[in-house]
């Protein structure tokens, strides 16, 4: 690794850390630390919106699906895309209008008390468990290509992660997922635009990719990517509006804040996606053997598609930037998992539970302690992931989507959908998702299949696609069957259950009012905005050093585009009805 290259990922760590110091004074009660205090302004929500939905996977694991199979690896993000859509249509102004912090609060209004502590604690390790797939991503990818420690890199990146989370909640973490999102879009559109130039266009990028770039290699059946394809966007939709992830929804003013939140991170995957896979696509042009380069990473040497283009096409110090933007994707969705775990602990444990009556204070120390045990279990169980090598990092990500967090999901999605389900619908049904995935591992066989496609065998890739396919329909049919069957034993709520219930639907049906809504602390827009024109001074500062003035363009329009975005930052520093011509003075 480069000197220049160690130097700018140093600086972006102190940059987070000084950033994540700057908006810890903003978190000053437990609802602000939780979700913001409802204060956030609706492109911040966004931004952690859709920066929550990737990680340094997506340069690793998913550039080696791109590397290998072309085009397919779009409609993963683009499900994401869907997602956000139907959210700014329907899910994001219910959520939002339901008034409350946490996303298990929204199971107790819904299912009760006994599916909430039911939610909440199934919810916790899957939270670590998603963390740590992340975080032991990176850290296996930075060990292998740029000769740093594997355990290093998860304590030293854990490190940063617990601390922005811990020191001002969903006010910091949000505050540098912001800033996070300006340094990823800057980075990967320059990259993939250079890309795309240098190979002579998308047409030329097309002739040049090897094999099949509609649907890959490795595939017979058409109909088995078709399927996955659908299956996948549809899983992404699920994924993105049920109710455990509704915690992006919560931080808005109100629910049209929410609505824009929604439609903002959708319309960043539509274009994003795209432009972090061209360096993947071009260098499977180019006909590299990865595994000869990069010998450190084996079978997974694929993982390395993105910066291979980077580290042979790219100016010095731009393999630092990505890497950076690496780090940036892998903990914008640790700090906001940990910082969802310390506001479900707080609100439906602690004072739920443990301390109906606690204080303010108290609430915001057991949240921090909650932080802070969450980071280190992640770290812990990153550091056992490494063994885990059946399936690519790609496939590992399906499969855990597939079988542990669908069953939670569906009931979730479905909670503000279909209503006259009795309140033991909700847990009995993830009894039920948890079963079929048992099933769908230990018993169900693929080439159970091969009958439907008139085959012998499937490849490799069919037949980890149609295990991926097979378990999300089972969860889909019969997990949600089961949910929406449970309407034939619905019974009318009684008593505090009765009262409970009927507020959230009175809720549902009424608008936020301006009274109700909290403050917005217009400093956020002050604060980002000078931070991001900073740093890309500082980046267009690198740029000046080079002779080559090809090199030194990289890093302008690098530097240039984290600048703009900083002035437009600093620009809602100020009500919409107060900016003037006299703003930028």
């Amino acid at each position: 690794m480069e000197l220049l290259d160690l130097v700018i990922v140093l600086a972006y760590f102190v940059f987070i850390i000084l950033a994540a110091l700057v908006f810890k004074r903003f978190a000053k009660t437990s609802s602000g630390y939780i979700r913001g205090g409802g204060a956030m302004m609706w492109w911040m929500a966004g931004a952690t919106a859709f920066m929550t939905q990737f990680s340094a996977w997506t340069f690793t694991g998913a550039a080696a699906k791109a590397y290998e199979d072309g085009l397919t690896v779009l409609f993963l993000f683009w499900g994401n895309a869907l997602g956000f859509f139907v959210a700014a249509l329907y899910f994001a102004e219910r959520y939002r209008k339901l008034r409350v912090d946490t996303p298990m609060e929204v199971i107790k209004l819904r299912f009760g008390k006994v599916s909430e502590q039911f939610y909440t604690w199934l919810s916790f390790p899957l939270g670590i468990l998603s963390a740590a797939i992340w975080l032991n991503g990176l850290a296996i990818f930075v060990a292998a290509v740029f000769g740093i420690d594997l355990y290093v890199t998860i304590m030293i990146v854990g490190a940063l992660v617990t601390f922005v989370a811990v020191s001002g909640g969903s006010w910091t973490v949000s505050a540098t997922n912001v800033i996070q999102l300006i340094l990823l879009v800057s980075i990967t559109m320059t990259v993939g635009g250079f890309a795309l130039y240098s190979t002579g266009g998308p047409t030329q990028m097309v002739e040049n990719y090897p094999g099949d770039f509609l649907m890959g290699s490795d595939i017979q059946y058409w109909q088995i990517c078709a399927i996955w394809v659908f299956i996948i966007m549809g899983k992404q939709t699920i994924n993105t509006n049920n109710a455990l992830t509704c915690y992006r929804f919560l931080v808005t003013t109100n629910e049209k804040e929410a609505k824009k939140a929604a439609l903002v991170a959708g319309i960043l995957f539509v274009v994003g996606p795209v432009m972090w896979f061209i360096p993947p696509w071009v260098t499977a042009g180019l006909g590299v053997n990865l595994q000869s380069i990069y010998p450190n990473l084996g079978d997974s040497a694929n993982n390395a598609a993105y910066v291979y283009y980077i580290d042979y096409f790219m100016p010095k110090g731009i393999l630092g930037l990505v890497l950076a933007a690496m780090i940036a994707a892998t903990v914008a969705p640790m700090t906001t998992a940990l910082n969802r775990n310390a506001g479900v602990f707080v609100r439906n444990v602690y004072q739920s539970v443990i301390n109906p009556h606690a204080s303010e204070r108290q609430q915001m120390k057991m949240g921090k302690i909650a932080t802070l045990i969450s980071g280190l279990l992640s770290v812990g169980a990153a550091l056992l992931f490494a063994s885990v090598r059946e399936y690519s990092f790609f496939d590992l990500m399906m499969l855990f989507g597939a079988l542990l967090q669908m069953p939670l999901s569906i009931p979730s999605l479905l909670a503000l959908v279909v209503m006259r389900t009795p309140d033991w619908s909700g847990w009995a049904t993830i009894v039920v998702g948890l079963s079929v995935s048992a099933f769908m591992h230990f018993i169900f066989e693929v080439n159970w299949l091969l009958p439907l496609f008139n085959a012998e065998v499937f490849t490799h890739r069919e037949y980890v696609d149609l295990s991926v396919v097979s378990a999300l329909v089972a969860q889909i049919v019969i997990t949600g069957g089961f949910f929406i069957a449970t309407r034939f034993f619905y019974k009318e709520r009684e008593g505090q259950r009765a009262t409970e219930f009927n507020s959230m639907i009175v809720n549902l049906t009424t608008p936020i009012s301006s009274q109700e809504e909290a403050e917005v602390d217009r400093r956020q827009g002050k604060y980002l905005g000078r931070m991001s024109q900073i740093l890309g001074i500082f980046i267009v500062g690198i740029g000046v050093w080079f002779e080559s003035w090809a090199d030194k363009s990289v890093f302008i329009i690098i530097g240039c585009l984290i600048f703009l975005a900083g002035c437009h930052l600093y620009k809602s520093r100020k009500a919409p009805e107060l900016i003037t011509d006299s703003t930028w003075k």
